[in-house]
């Protein structure tokens, strides 16, 4: 039974978005339970987390103190004015609920859930040492090349890979990649923020846009979030 964390200031809001997700849980046949996110042990194990604050910089915060316990929680953003949904746009929800829309979007979430991918179908193949590896495409946090040297960063583990750094970019084509610099070629899945001159990636990292490069990415990034569904 997958367990939903919701983290909200109101308890009526609480209460719609808790009968608001039975009743969809119901309709799908789908049993589920909630918890208050309070503890890091009463949502670790959680499918997702619910986030509805009235204060939206308070609201990015706990999003940031979550993600830096747990990178890759799916955290469903409820936004209460249309300027926080656009102010969502440069963080990595797993998706952005409108208040004033919430069973109807609800539902989008709901649906997205259920459409994930398990990791064994995302796996990539890389050329290293003559031979190929696998690996899943979260896994990788990005690719870079130095001197003709391909290095791929997948988690704590750098790895030399055989192929240029052009064809690592077309085996990842459409699979929500991006090339910020002509050195770099950065799985957005991972960029926590979007700034002019550099992404801060969910590891803490940051990596450098190029001047040239930046418009071109905002809108390779902005596209990629509406592709998975992050506004409806």
């Amino acid at each position: 039974m997958p367990k939903i964390g919701i983290l909200c200031d109101r308890e009526d809001e609480k209460n719609a978005i808790t009968n608001a997700w039975e009743l969809l849980a119901a309709r799908e046949g789908v049993g589920c339970s909630f918890c208050d996110v309070c503890e890091e042990s009463t949502w670790r194990d959680s499918a997702c987390v619910v986030l509805a604050w009235g204060d939206r910089q308070t609201a990015f915060c706990h999003a940031q103190g979550l993600w830096g316990r747990e990178p890759s929680l799916p955290i469903l953003y409820v936004a209460h004015r249309a300027e926080d949904v656009f102010a969502a746009l440069r963080m990595p929800f797993f998706h952005t609920v409108r208040s004033y829309n919430l069973e109807q979007d609800l539902e989008a979430a709901f649906r997205k859930l259920g459409r994930l991918r398990p990791p064994a179908a995302e796996k990539v193949s890389f050329t290293r040492n003559g031979s190929p590896v696998l690996l899943s495409r979260r896994e990788i946090l990005y690719l870079e090349s130095e001197h003709h040297n391909i290095r791929l960063h997948a988690g704590k583990e750098i790895l030399a890979i055989s192929e240029t750094l052009a064809q690592c970019e077309e085996k990842l084509k459409g699979m929500g990649f991006v090339r910020t610099y002509r050195s770099f070629l950065v799985n957005m899945y991972h960029i926590r923020c979007l700034e002019r001159e550099r992404a801060l990636l969910d590891n803490g990292e940051y990596l450098y846009v190029s001047r040239r490069r930046y418009h071109e990415v905002k809108l390779a990034f902005e596209n990629y979030i509406r592709h998975l569904d992050f506004l409806q």
